[in-house]
């Protein structure tokens, strides 16, 4: 007999919220020390957080599916990475899932949570205020000079989750970086993490989650303007995700 039915699916995934906050406690240490190791966030990104997501995500019930595996240029090469963004799940999903060192631009928001915020600024994750124009410009200086020692940077396009799970405005951030930088752009599509938890739900649902690679951009011209560059990788994104613009 199951003993859960009928319960309030708050109580029965009560024990569930519980693994999920101490492994985050866990594993934040474990990056943590990890990087007194080894100071470029390394050795804390692969054992430290791609563990931890891949723990979380087995305790959840939830796979992740990685298409296009392919194109991913030569492991050695810095990318602009820029994705679409439907739920908290998309950052395991990519933690999991890519088989690259890179690093997240997070909202300040996130560098604040107790010893995973602190995890996150030891593996060289990179906050944005979105409120302070001068701070976002110190976070694309902090993004080259990542890019400079031969990291990755990722970036969510919308810079927050969708409502609806189709595609919003993107910002200009990860654009301006590229430009800049000169690096190749490496779009990418997250399907199904909205169905395991939406933006406004706590509720986790088991399912499949799907990362697809979509071809990398290395056009230099189209490069120079990031506005041609944001609408290419528009483009790209939306064969994939429907656009939740209207006219």
């Amino acid at each position: 007999m199951d003993r859960t039915r009928g319960l309030p699916w708050q109580v029965t995934q009560l024990p569930l919220s519980l693994f999920i906050v101490s492994q985050t406690i866990l594993w934040s240490i474990v990056s943590i020390l990890l990087f007194l190791v080894e100071s470029s966030g390394r050795l804390a990104h692969r054992y430290g957080a791609r563990t931890w997501a891949r723990i979380l995500l087995w305790s959840c019930r939830v796979k992740v599916e990685l298409k296009g595996a392919e194109l991913l240029p030569p492991a050695d090469r810095p990318l602009v990475l820029v994705s679409n963004h439907q739920s908290l799940f998309d950052i395991l999903a990519l933690l999991a899932g890519l088989p690259l060192d890179f690093k997240f631009v997070v909202k300040k928001e996130l560098m604040a949570v107790p010893l995973w915020g602190q995890a996150m600024r030891r593996a060289g994750y990179i906050s944005i205020d979105r409120s302070s124009p001068d701070q976002a410009r110190e976070a694309l200086k902090n993004a080259a000079e990542k890019i400079r020692r031969g990291a990755s940077v990722l970036f969510f396009a919308e810079g927050t989750r969708s409502d609806d799970g189709k595609l919003g405005p993107f910002k200009r951030g990860a654009f301006t970086l590229a430009s800049l930088s000169g690096c190749d752009v490496l779009p990418l599509a997250i399907q199904g993490s909205r169905q395991v938890l939406g933006k406004k739900s706590w509720r986790i649902r088991p399912g499949r989650i799907s990362v697809t690679i979509l071809p990398p951009i290395v056009d230099q011209d189209l490069k120079k303007s990031s506005k041609r560059l944001m609408a290419e990788v528009r483009k790209r994104i939306l064969t994939l995700i429907p656009d939740g613009l209207t006219e």
